[in-house]
């Protein structure tokens, strides 16, 4: 039996997408490659776009535990700047919020398939572990993998940022310090994002260049005793209890791609989420991304689009502002700039409310 569009990935592009078409009556299924959803290295930072776009699917995130973010504090050793983000954003568990996707798309009609790994794609028939499937239209939302034939064309370097993430229990003192506010807490040759994301559970992602991680000896531990010797994050996660039994890491991530609408060659197959661009993780825009991404594949095709359209118009919306966000991590990467961009944005912390404005996703419009 043919679907009409098989997706393959679960996460935030693939699950939302599914939940819109399985809702409009297009015959749907879905294919992830893990048996059980799993925690995966994210900022879990949800900005307004991305709420609003979890709204239109009846995705209720004060039920699956959310936390309010307000606040951007920007720290850099024993300098911080403080301000009010413009819109209030949420923090959570990607774990939570992928299952909450797909069991929304299961009841919308979707056929959700868990533990099903994709070799090969070809003329729209998947070879998988579990047989062939086979639809009209692709749907890739593999995230960081890619298929073979269906690679992405990469202008930046891959190798560049090594990825961490922990969960941690917090005290509640230590709660209360870092209250509605999101941390942006910048370290030589990367930066980390804390941020609460459950009552008393907090995520700190961070990226870290590779050549940095090799001079410390390529160990988690040793990225955290370097950071944990800094006096903010030792009261921020001294005596606080890890969640994870060892970090989740990520490399090769091409930070800085967006999908050419010259490299998309077949018309039926719409690249979504990090198949069609990867930001810079510290704008916390990935999460908007992947979910606009969704929404814009699906409205395409329910539209009568094929995928030419869908990729010109996400290269629109997404290469400005990735744009923008590389700039911005590659200034993060100079201490002599960081310093007085620190003292200048204490003497005028509105600026980085308008910062934070600057980087995100323009409107949405199909044409």
């Amino acid at each position: 039996m043919m679907d009409e569009v098989l997706i393959l990935g679960g996460g935030l592009a693939g699950g939302a997408a599914a939940i819109q078409l399985a809702r409009a009556g297009v015959s749907t299924r879905l294919l992830e490659r893990d048996a059980a959803t799993s925690h995966k290295v994210c900022g879990e930072f949800l900005s307004i776009e991305a709420q609003r776009d979890l709204e239109r699917l009846g995705i209720n995130l004060d039920q699956l535990g959310a936390v309010s973010v307000d606040r951007l504090r920007l720290v850099r050793g024993t300098k911080q700047v403080e301000a009010a983000l413009p819109f209030v954003a949420r923090g959570i568990s990607r774990k939570i919020l992928d299952e909450a996707l797909l069991d929304s798309a299961r009841a919308a009609g979707a056929i959700v398939e868990r533990g099903v790994r994709v070799s090969r794609m070809h003329h729209g028939v998947a070879d998988t572990n579990a047989g062939t499937r086979q639809a009209r239209h692709i749907f890739l939302a593999t995230g960081k993998h890619d298929l073979r034939g269906w690679r992405r064309t990469t202008p930046t370097r891959r190798d560049d940022y090594v990825g961490f993430k922990m969960h941690w229990r917090l005290e509640a003192s230590q709660c209360e310090a870092l209250g509605n506010a999101i941390e942006l807490i910048m370290f030589n040759g990367g930066y980390a994002g804390l941020q609460r994301i459950a009552s008393h559970v907090a995520n700190l992602c961070l990226v870290i260049r590779r050549e940095r991680l090799a001079g410390m000896g390529g160990r988690w531990e040793n990225v955290l005793a370097a950071l944990m010797r800094e006096a903010h994050l030792t009261r921020r996660l001294g005596n606080a209890k890890t969640l994870f039994p060892r970090p989740l890491t990520i490399a090769n991530q091409p930070f800085g791609y967006v999908n050419t609408t010259s490299s998309s060659a077949c018309e039926r197959t719409f690249r979504l989420g990090d198949q069609v661009a990867v930001t810079a993780p510290l704008t916390g825009d990935g999460m908007a991304t992947a979910l606009r991404s969704a929404r814009l594949a699906a409205d395409c095709l329910q539209s009568g689009f094929d995928a030419a359209p869908y990729h010109r118009r996400m290269e629109q919306l997404a290469s400005g502002q990735v744009r923008r966000a590389m700039r911005l991590q590659r200034v993060t990467g100079l201490p002599v700039i960081m310093g007085p961009v620190l003292a200048l944005l204490g003497l005028w912390p509105g600026a980085l409310t308008s910062l934070v404005s600057m980087t995100r996703l323009p409107g949405l419009r199909l044409t």
